[in-house]
This record gives C-alpha cells, structure tokens and sequence, in this order.
C-alpha cells in the first residue's frame, strides 16, 4: 500500500471532491482519478461515491478513511523518531525517479565510502509524486524527480507549497527504449522510430505510476496515452524492465541510453520522432536545511552527471 496515495485519499474525503483535493495537492485530476480507482483495485471495495457535487465515502470508504488516518499518524511519528536518531556523519538517503543516470551518481558515493564504519546509504526508487513526499516527511534528504514540461508550474507549486527547493538539472526528449535486434530497427535503422510504429508491440510500464510522463505522449498529432496500449506489461524494477526488453519485442520509454545498456542488456534507445514535449529533471530538498557533505557530495555528482547528458544531448540535436 502506497502512503502517498492514502494522503490522496484522506484529501478527496477531507474536500469532497477529486478536483478540489487535486489543486489542494498540486496534481492533476486525471492523474488523482488513476489514484483512486488504484486504491479502490487494491481493497477490493468502492470507496468514494460520485455524484454531482462532487464526492462522498461510502461505509466502507468511512471505516477506510478511519484507518488511514491512523496510519498517517503513525508515519509522521515513525519519521520524526527516525530524523531524530541519525548518525549524520555516515548517513546518506536519497529517493529517485527510477532513472540509472542518478542511481549510478549513488553507486559511485557508496563505493567512495565503502570503507567508512558505521555508514547507512538508502536509495527508494517510486514515483516523483512519492519522491515529493519522501523528502517532505523526511524519510530522505535528497530527492531527484522527473516531469512533463507542461506540468513544470504545478509541479513548482507543489515544491514550493512544501517548503522546499528545486535545483533544474536538465531537459531531454523521449527515447523509445527496445532489443537491439528488435525488427523495427532492422526496417529503420536507429535514426528514431514514431509511436504509431509500435501500437502493435508490447508496452513495458511501472505499476502504480499513472502521472507519469512516459505514459502521456504528446506528438506533433495529438497526445497518446500509453495506458491505453493493446499490450501492456507491468514491472517494479529497472533490472527486470530491461531483461525483459531484451529477450521480447516489447518495448519502454525513457531518455538517452545508461552505461553499459547494450553491453549488458543488448537493449538500446533511439529517439522518439515528432515528440513535442521534454522530461525535465531536477533536484528537491528541504529549504534552509543544514547540508552535510556527503549529502553536497551527492548533490554535485548529479549536477556533474546531468549536465554531461545534457552536453550530449544538445550536439546530437545540432543539424
């Protein structure tokens, strides 16, 4: 169970309504809507009752809130423990998009200080939404998000909303990630592929992540939701979306390739043509907060990491 999403939850119960409680938490309604028939999936039960002004729980959405709310208290209390008994000389937790780019920046900070006693990394990889929150509650200190360049003021908003800061990193197009002996890259070569290309060909997701921008496609034709896909698998993990690539026809969208991507997965990125929006990237943590330098030292890697992608990315875009 995703305790972000019962933060959703409580909010559409606290307003009365999926649009209210959307703006009250800075994200879309379709994207809250996803949230809900989610949760609703998940307990087996309807939860909420639609009506014309607006929402209202049902029994069983009553005696769930009633739960919920129990839950939520006793994570804010778990992580005000949890803050309160670090070793900040050796502790570093981050929460990410699930991206290698950054998780690579993360290997490379645990294999620095490998050698130092006592040391405790955590690296939770979910959602932005999720991120937004972990970094918010405290669970990490660091946070490094993706989003749609058209979400960037309600995603700004809600950043700021939580007293937090936003440190830009970089802007890319979509790549279409898929086998390197995939059959269309035999037809067309690795110059890039349309998305109507692959209506006919398996789309790997991640479950739960409904607002994501790899799944709302927005072509120089109109938009496509990849959640309406024919064929559709999903996964939990970068690991097992990248064997399972590799041995199907099945393809992801993403950015530019990682390091090693073919040499260890036979899996390659090609972009993706007539893509008329970019995934921003970038950096949250909590304003005016003491930094310590572990935590810099991450900080600055990604900045490092990000901008050298960027670099690439804008010569293979020169003509």
């Amino acid at each position: 169970m995703d305790a972000n999403n019962i933060r959703y939850f409580v909010a559409v119960a606290k307003y009365g309504s999926i649009n209210q409680a959307a703006k009250a938490m800075f994200i879309s309604q379709p994207q809250l809507s996803h949230i809900i028939r989610s949760l609703e999936e998940e307990a087996g039960m309807t939860l909420l009752r639609r009506t014309t002004q607006g929402t209202r729980l049902t029994h069983e959405g009553e005696i769930y809130l009633h739960h919920c709310e129990i839950i939520l208290k006793e994570m804010d209390n778990l992580n005000s423990y949890i803050r309160g008994s670090r070793n900040e000389m050796t502790r570093l937790s981050v929460s990410m998009t699930r991206f290698s780019h950054t998780s690579e920046c993360f290997n490379e900070i645990c294999r620095r200080y490998q050698d130092v006693p006592g040391m405790t990394f955590k690296l939770y990889e979910d959602s932005s939404l999720n991120v937004i929150e972990d970094v918010t509650v405290g669970r990490s200190s660091i946070g490094v998000i993706h989003f749609l360049s058209q979400n960037a003021e309600i995603t700004q908003k809600n950043i700021e909303s939580r007293g937090l800061e936003f440190i830009p990193l970089a802007a890319f197009r979509p790549y279409v990630c898929l086998s390197s002996s995939h059959e269309l890259l035999q037809e067309n070569g690795r110059k890039g592929l349309h998305i109507e290309q692959l209506k006919d060909y398996g789309f790997v997701r991640y479950i739960g992540q409904y607002e994501d921008f790899i799944y709302h496609i927005e072509t120089m034709k109109g938009p496509v939701d990849l959640n309406d896909s024919q064929k559709i698998v999903y996964v939990t993990d970068r690991q097992g979306q990248m064997r399972l690539i590799s041995a199907t026809n099945f393809y992801t969208i993403g950015i530019s390739e990682f390091n090693g991507q073919d040499s260890m997965y036979k899996v390659i990125s090609v972009p993706l043509l007539d893509c008329v929006e970019h995934l921003k990237f970038g950096i949250i943590r909590k304003k005016n907060e003491h930094r310590l330098e572990i935590e810099q030292e991450f900080v600055d890697l990604v900045c490092r990491r990000y901008a050298g992608l960027q670099k690439q990315e804008n010569q293979r875009n020169q003509p």
